[in-house]
């Protein structure tokens, strides 16, 4: 995502639930926030948060849609709770999962509110 000769891109909707879940201490904490917002930053890298109280769309379980370019199918990866994980190329998964995604970046917050979410959180976890 870092190298300057075709990045990868990524898109991620991440719950605030999983950003508030403490790992580690304070520090290792603001530490995430800090670098979760410096990677928003690039221009191939968008994240949006969902916050705990919009409503919309939630997703039953974390999944990644891989995009791999025209050689290679998209495929899904979908995470179970059973911490398994189902993988699938076929274009109708691939579709549900696409429309899956679709809605979470409508319910989230816009990308460019991100940074100023994890500030806030930075600065309530040191409170």
């Amino acid at each position: 995502m870092t190298r300057d000769a075709e990045p990868l891109r990524l898109s991620a909707v991440l719950h605030e639930s999983a950003l508030r879940h403490i790992v580690g201490d304070a520090c290792v904490m603001r530490e995430q926030y800090e670098e979760i917002a410096r990677l928003a930053s690039l221009d191939n890298v968008t994240v949006q948060v969902l916050p705990q109280g919009m409503r919309g769309y939630l997703y039953e379980h974390d999944f990644s849609i891989l995009i791999l370019g025209g050689k290679l199918p998209t495929t899904v990866q979908a995470d179970t709770a059973y911490g398994t994980a189902s993988i699938t190329d076929r274009p109708r998964e691939v579709g549900r999962f696409s429309r899956q995604f679709e809605a979470l970046s409508r319910s989230a917050l816009p990308p460019e509110d991100t940074p100023k979410f994890l500030h806030q959180l930075s600065r309530e976890i040191t409170a």
